[in-house]
């Protein structure tokens, strides 16, 4: 009996309010999940971490792990092997990487990292240079995920 009574009440405010009230209230609902589905902090929460655990594998020099964060294109021209030796031949060596800040917009990601490295004996009379720089990173976005984007 009260099931009726309320399936009733709600029957008749709907009636009372009329087509335009259930238009807004189904808009509003629209509007309410698009804007969590494309919320601007969703792409920028979850690359920063991508990057870092990129930096990561670099610095354990775990290539393979490193590689798979590269775009495909990229990876379609480059081999592990090949990103390995090119890596491990430069004479910079990368001793941290430690995360800034970003900026993403829906495809392109920045992000910064102050990356610590040395040189071994990079001028005559000097046994190793130790010093960080800042990295700007390019991530974007393609088929639904987030990959590294390198200069080339």
């Amino acid at each position: 009996m009260k099931i009726d009574k309320i399936s009733n009440l709600k029957s008749r405010t709907w009636q009372r309010l009329g087509k335009p009230a259930l238009l807004l209230a189904v808009m509003m609902t629209g509007l309410f999940l698009t804007a969590c589905a494309t919320a601007p902090g969703s792409a920028g929460n979850f690359v920063p971490e991508r990057a870092q655990d990129r930096w990561d594998a670099l610095l354990a020099r775990d290539y393979e792990t490193a590689y798979a964060f590269y775009s495909p294109g990229y990876r379609s021209t480059t081999s592990v092997f090949d990103l390995a030796l090119k890596i491990r031949s430069q004479r910079v060596k990368w001793v941290s990487a430690e995360y800034r800040d970003h900026s993403c917009n829906e495809s392109i990601c920045t992000v910064n990292f102050m990356v610590g490295f040395k040189i071994i004996k990079p001028v005559k009379g000097l046994k190793v240079w130790e010093n960080s720089s800042l990295v700007e990173e390019k991530w974007v976005k393609t088929e639904g995920q987030w990959w590294y984007l390198p200069k080339q």
